[in-house]
């Protein structure tokens, strides 16, 4: 396992700054490898027809398997749910729909765990914050669920892959302000070592380094390029197992004696589902990171008899920079990753005009830009822009300066490279300067020009930023409360300028569940055999994403992924 770092380091050198970056993107964000051609002849969701539209069993099995456990998906809620039914002793087969596990998300997110006993987060006190950013419609069942065993979680973690080298450090950083709350709660995990300073090569590779120690020790089978396309039900309506079909068109019927885990990632790549079920969260993203994750978990769980949750809602990041000419056409296409993006920089709409505190969180941010004229919006800042990013002291995939030594990773999290201004010039900025979608002046009244404002819209823009700089002088943001440590004027040349609009990661609404993970009909009865987590499953957010918990989507995935696993099993 001692050649990993390098592996990772080879696969992230060869991407460049600029035309390969938005797949490296999809890759580190943890989104599941591109789809194979089988797939993809079947149109966008995988199979023929409607979403809805259960298809009939098919009339010829070409293999039959019993096994305890089948687990379908093998990312951040499959390999975790199959290496702990595993280690109890169950034989476990897991069909992964890519060519490759899923990449690893970089942060897992867990309270209270004996690995951090310094950090103790006040339970309560996350669920009342969880359930405000929720407006009150996610299930705060699920979440003291996830805080009171996601600490055993990583605690599981780390007893199964600290041997094989992986280490845990605990990002415990956030911001000196009483009205911020970033609770500490991300783990990190690197492969043999970590550098606090950066870079950190070996990141992203628990889930590889869970993979060999699920198939090499405990003797698992992960079948690749191997979708599953339906669930086997007895007449009681019980999931007794699942029917697969592999690259060669193969079907394969996989018999589960004590249960069926499901955890495919969402539908962030299926057209249909998006436009059927969040059109508003997404139609206004010009990138997309989901690949293989097309909807297959929720749709075999509705056939079912599965409910989805109320809502529609997607992860959406703040860093897609649009180039000159830009329209949204519903491709999810024509952006580049720009992680700068996210900084809490003067924002303006296409007339000119500040329109909100620009200290938001990712999808607050971009959906603040997205109900403007156009749906996105211009972020802008001057030459001192280090300064600012320093004082800035976001937390999370967002931080772009180095926290205090030991506290957060100081490495970009799209190429591990140590965060330096150097660094931030050479990989985010000079290559956008060059293809022109980042425009830099050496006046306000230049970069007006270039944002291409008429008479009009530039007088209004050059009255925005001298009203902007005012506030910041004054250390008071009197017309949307903005903290004064986020303001920054824009008046040292040169300034720059970015069309920034939404980056969409995954969907994050789906079937209802109890607290084990087993999905609910509209009765309330749990469909006995089967398991749904991640992504697929719902409770968490209905309608939108609290991203100041850094790592929480992986940290329950997992969490509920083992609790799963456990309680198909019958063990404590």
């Amino acid at each position: 396992m001692k050649d990993h770092a390098m592996n990772r380091r080879s696969f992230l050198t060869g991407f460049a700054a600029t035309g390969a970056l938005a797949a490296a993107g999809a890759a580190l964000t943890g989104c599941a490898p591109s789809t194979s051609s089988s797939d993809a002849k079947d149109g966008a969701d995988g199979q023929q027809g409607s979403w809805r539209d259960k298809p009939a069993m098919p009339e010829k099995i070409d293999e039959t398997v019993d096994v305890d456990i089948v687990v379908v998906g093998a990312g951040n809620g499959g390999l975790p749910a199959a290496t702990t039914a595993a280690q109890e002793g169950a034989k476990v087969l897991v069909f992964e729909k890519g060519g490759a596990i899923a990449a690893a998300r970089e942060a897992i997110g867990a309270l209270n765990s004996n690995l951090a006993p310094d950090h103790h987060e006040d339970v309560p006190t996350l669920l009342n914050h969880a359930n405000m950013m929720q407006s009150g419609d996610a299930n705060m069942l699920l979440y003291k669920t996830w805080a009171e065993k996601s600490g055993e979680m990583i605690e599981w973690m780390e007893e199964t892959l600290g041997p094989k080298g992986m280490l845990f450090p605990f990002e415990w950083h956030c911001p000196d302000d009483a009205h911020a709350y970033y609770p500490a709660m991300c783990y990190n995990p690197c492969l043999d070592e970590y550098n606090p300073e950066g870079p950190n090569y070996g990141a992203y590779m628990h889930l590889e380094v869970m993979a060999d120690v699920f198939q090499n020790e405990l003797g698992g089978e992960i079948r690749f390029l191997t979708p599953v396309r339906q669930l086997v039900q007895d007449d009681s309506g019980k999931v007794t197992g699942v029917i697969a079909v592999d690259n060669d068109g193969k079907v394969i019927q996989a018999n589960a004696s004590k249960g069926v885990i499901v955890c495919t990632g969402g539908y962030g790549a299926n057209d249909e589902m998006l436009q059927d079920l969040c059109p508003g969260n997404t139609n206004w993203c010009a990138l997309r990171d989901s690949n293989t994750e097309t909807g297959d978990g929720i749709r075999m769980a509705l056939w079912a008899g599965a409910e989805l949750e109320a809502g529609g809602a997607a992860m959406i990041w703040n860093r897609a920079i649009l180039p000159d000419g830009f329209e949204f056409d519903g491709s999810y296409t024509g952006g580049d990753i720009f992680l700068p993006g996210s900084q809490p920089f003067l924002h303006v709409n296409i007339n000119g005009e500040r329109f909100m505190n620009e200290d938001q969180c990712y999808p607050m941010s971009y959906a603040g830009g997205a109900n403007q004229p156009g749906h996105y919006s211009w972020i802008v800042w001057d030459g001192n822009y280090w300064e600012d990013i320093v004082r800035f002291d976001t937390c999370g995939c967002s931080r772009l300066a180095p926290a205090p030594a030991g506290t957060a990773f100081n490495a970009d999290v799209y190429d591990c490279e140590a965060i330096t201004p150097e660094h931030l010039d050479e990989f985010w900025l000079n290559p956008r300067i060059e293809n022109g979608s980042l425009k830099k002046c050496d006046t306000l009244e230049e970069l007006a020009d270039a944002m291409d404002f008429d008479a009009e819209k530039k007088a209004t823009f050059l009255a925005t930023v001298e009203r902007y700089n005012e506030l910041a002088e004054a250390g008071e943001d009197v017309d949307f409360g903005k903290p004064a440590y986020r303001l920054s004027d824009v008046s040292q040349a040169p300034f720059y300028a970015a069309r920034i609009g939404g980056e969409l990661l995954v969907t994050i609404h789906g079937v209802i569940t109890n607290a084990n993970s087993q999905p609910l009909r509209k009765d309330g009865s749990v469909i006995e055999g089967l398991y749904v987590c991640g992504n697929d499953q719902g409770g968490f957010y209905p309608h939108n994403y609290p991203s100041n918990f850094t790592g929480i989507n992986a940290g329950r995935t997992a969490t509920f992924g083992r609790i799963a696993a456990k309680h198909a099993l019958g063990v404590e």
